[in-house]
């Protein structure tokens, strides 16, 4: 019996260490999504990496996680923005588990699944430009050339076929995001432009 109670402490202790950290991160605070919604939904868990992901880029940077940006008169999402030296970044995730083909140009994707099975979705791309002019339109006198696309699929799907012709679009796997950052050295924010934009 006392082993089972030093057990049932120990955990407790653990979970209670684990929230206080949670509760003193940044994206506690932008957020405000609990370490249960971490732990228990998806797609907090995964806006917690992204964010984790970007808070280690170098230089200087701000992020910004579920955003909600009018579209045509309706509220959508950002998943993340990244404000950097080097631009804005608006970063749209998906998370799928097949097969991933498709080009810039195509209305629909597919994402091949088990057994041949075929699912359709609307073009990524498409949808991060769409948020990247909702957000131009709200920041008129930003130079347009700062924006960028940033498509970033989880980690359970394959990049099979992707097919990119702009130069301000990016389409990578989370598992890739670290070494994408990496790539970002020029310098065209100051970070008094950083903290206007945020």
């Amino acid at each position: 019996m006392t082993l089972f109670i030093i057990v049932i402490m120990a955990i407790v202790g653990y979970i209670a260490y684990k929230i206080y950290n949670h509760d003193n991160t940044i994206f506690y605070k932008m957020t405000g999504y609990s370490y249960f919604d971490v732990v228990l939904k998806k797609k907090v868990r995964i806006l917690n990496k992204i964010m984790r992901d970007l808070e280690r880029v170098k230089g200087i940077r701000k992020v910004m996680i579920n955003l909600h940006i009018p579209v045509y008169e309706e509220l959508h999402s950002i998943d993340a923005i990244l404000l950097h030296e080097s631009g804005i970044y608006v970063i749209n995730v998906k998370d799928k588990s097949g097969w991933i083909n498709g080009r810039e140009q195509n209305i629909e994707w597919k994402e091949l699944l088990h057994k041949n099975k075929i699912r359709t979705f609307n073009n990524p791309i498409h949808e991060t430009k769409r948020l990247v002019n909702a957000l131009q339109e709200q920041l008129p006198e930003v130079d347009a050339t700062l924006f960028e696309s940033v498509v970033v699929f989880t980690n359970d799907c394959a990049l099979q076929q992707i097919e990119i012709h702009s130069k301000n679009v990016e389409v990578l796997k989370m598992s890739e995001l670290n070494n994408w950052t990496k790539t970002l050295v020029r310098k065209r924010l100051t970070e008094a432009d950083i903290e206007t934009l945020f």
